[in-house]
């Protein structure tokens, strides 16, 4: 096993340390949904004891990224499509409402800039053909973009927590490159949908294109 950027940083301790690495790793799919995870491999691949490592076993678990069983070790949770199901419907509610919201606002310009800057870049990994992990990245600051400039920070952090399992299947989606030209035109119609601010007209279409897959 390889843990991919095991660096530890200076604020850390031990337990969030253990478990950022370790749910980073889950969440890039360097973790894969059903492999086995060892306290005992990840307390020397780490360089730490077995106890904090127990701990953010736990806390993965509680979060159902992990399931333990006692004696038995560790497996990565299978993507669960009912958390899926959850995960959809909470973005589907709120997204719509954060739309709403960007097409009341008589000063979006500066919204509208940023959020075409990350288009930008979006458009440079699919063309030049780079990492897509970068691109799945890009998709989720893009969303970030709209909660954060309507101070709705908490909102977005409280669907990402939800969404640990929808998030797993978005990623293998991008890097399959099954849905990434479509995911980017979405991107392209939000800011469209934001520009034109004619809620009535584009109330559906705001429902149906905010949520991907």
């Amino acid at each position: 096993m390889k843990l991919l950027n095991p660096e530890k940083n200076k604020t850390e301790n031990n337990r969030q340390y253990i478990y950022r690495v370790l749910k980073d790793n889950i969440m890039n799919l360097n973790l894969k949904p059903g492999e086995n995870v060892s306290e005992i491999e990840i307390s020397e691949l780490l360089n730490v004891s077995r106890t904090p490592v127990r701990e953010a076993f736990v806390r993965l678990s509680e979060e159902k990224l992990l399931n333990v069983f006692p004696q038995k070790g560790s497996v990565v949770s299978k993507i669960d499509l009912n958390l899926v199901e959850e995960a959809v419907f909470l973005r589907k509610l709120c997204e719509k409402e954060m739309l709403e919201i960007a097409c009341k606002d008589i000063q979006s310009e500066t919204l509208i800039k940023t959020l075409e800057k990350n288009i930008e870049y979006q458009k440079i990994i699919i063309n030049f053909k780079e990492d897509l992990h970068k691109f799945f990245e890009l998709d989720n600051q893009f969303h970030t973009i709209i909660f954060e400039n309507y101070n709705k920070k908490n909102v977005w952090k409280a669907i990402k927590r939800l969404s640990t399992h929808y998030d797993r299947l978005r990623l293998i989606d991008a890097l399959e490159k099954t849905n990434v030209e479509n995911t980017l035109k979405q991107h392209i119609d939000i800011i469209k949908l934001i520009s034109e601010k004619d809620i009535k007209k584009n109330r559906f279409s705001c429902n149906k294109t905010f949520i991907e897959f």
